[in-house]
């Protein structure tokens, strides 16, 4: 494998494994492209300050707004309650949006 091979993988296993560490969420390996497509479905329902995590699309906006990280709603892909996540980008961008949404994600009761 090529060097841009490991690195791809050792970054789709680092988001894979810190996802499924966060409570409520999991998330198969991705086979192909860059995306983790984790499933939420645990976290609908989950509430912060009077306001309601319903849906993937609640929930994509509260992560957008309270920890400035952008995923894209699994419904547009006819997979209500996912979400698709990109690691092509940093590791260091990765570990970042990985901890901050693990503390949002905490905030939800």
């Amino acid at each position: 494998l090529g060097p841009w091979l490991v690195e791809f993988d050792k970054r789709r296993r680092y988001m894979v494994d810190a996802l499924n560490a966060m409570d409520g969420v999991s998330c198969n390996l991705p086979k192909g492209a860059f995306y983790a497509f984790p499933d939420l479905r645990d976290i609908l329902g989950r509430r912060i300050d009077g306001r309601s995590m319903d849906t993937d699309w609640a929930l994509i906006d509260y992560l957008l707004e309270d920890a400035g990280i952008a995923l894209v709603p699994g419904t547009p892909f006819g997979a209500p309650g996912f979400a698709r996540l990109s690691y092509a980008t940093s590791m260091e961008n990765i570990e970042k949006g990985l901890a901050r949404m693990t503390d949002a994600l905490a905030r939800l009761s």
